[in-house]
């Protein structure tokens, strides 16, 4: 059965899942979506990248500290040069995150807008429309969403920015972008179940988030009334 919708500013997501309620009633989202950072949140997720970044580049200097006393055996050779080798490849990412952590945080605009025709990030300067998403999956965490993954059609569409696969410059298929929807002013919920929508009602493939671990397809509500463009 679909929902018929009154104005193309509202679109209609699943509700957020509970352990006391097998059925969970939609919800009615008002377009657009503006999303602002949450400052506490980004400066304690800095501080954090930051402690991390700092743990890191202690490890790797341990490599140019020798303590004539020790003698370790060369298995604990071995195992101390992979582990400084760890900590020198991730060192510069966690700085990175860190430092983009503590400028969303001084961000005085909004950082992601999400409207009927498209989503725009202000962290990156994406700004993309929904017929040119070619599929989408939510990113999971720990405590939920984390954000979204958008496969462009065209990878030309996207900015060139190390920000697409912020906070830990993940690696992305070609015309891939991640789009960070945790810790702002709207709730992550909403922010990923509207982007999924409206990337599945312009045509855009729904994927699941996980193979294994979230291996079914995120559900959309079927809705009239609002349009594709």
């Amino acid at each position: 059965m679909e929902t018929s919708l009154d104005t193309d500013d509202v679109i209609i997501i699943p509700g957020i899942p509970t352990f006391r309620k097998s059925v969970v009633p939609p919800l009615s989202i008002r377009l657009p979506i503006v999303a602002r950072c949450n400052r506490s949140k980004y400066i304690l997720m800095g501080l954090f990248w930051s402690f991390c970044a700092l743990a890191m580049l202690v490890t790797v200097l341990t490599f140019f500290v020798d303590d004539p006393e020790n003698n370790p055996t060369l298995f604990g050779r071995v195992a101390m040069a992979l582990t400084q080798l760890f900590a020198l490849y991730w060192a510069p990412f966690l700085s990175a995150a860190a430092v983009f952590a503590f400028l969303d945080a001084g961000l005085g605009k909004p950082v992601l807008i999400v409207d009927r025709g498209g989503v725009s990030d202000n962290r990156s300067g994406l700004s993309v429309k929904w017929t040119d998403v070619l599929s989408a999956k939510p990113i999971m965490g720990g405590a939920g969403y984390w954000g979204m993954s958008l496969q462009m059609r065209e990878p030309a569409l996207l900015p060139r920015s190390f920000r697409l696969g912020y906070p830990l410059l993940r690696r992305r298929k070609v015309g891939e972008c991640q789009i960070q929807c945790n810790l702002l002013s709207a709730p992550a919920h909403e922010i990923v179940n509207s982007m999924l929508t409206l990337v599945h009602k312009n045509g855009g493939q729904l994927l699941p988030a996980h193979p294994i671990f979230w291996s079914s397809v995120p559900p959309v509500v079927p809705q009239q009334g609002l349009r594709s463009n």
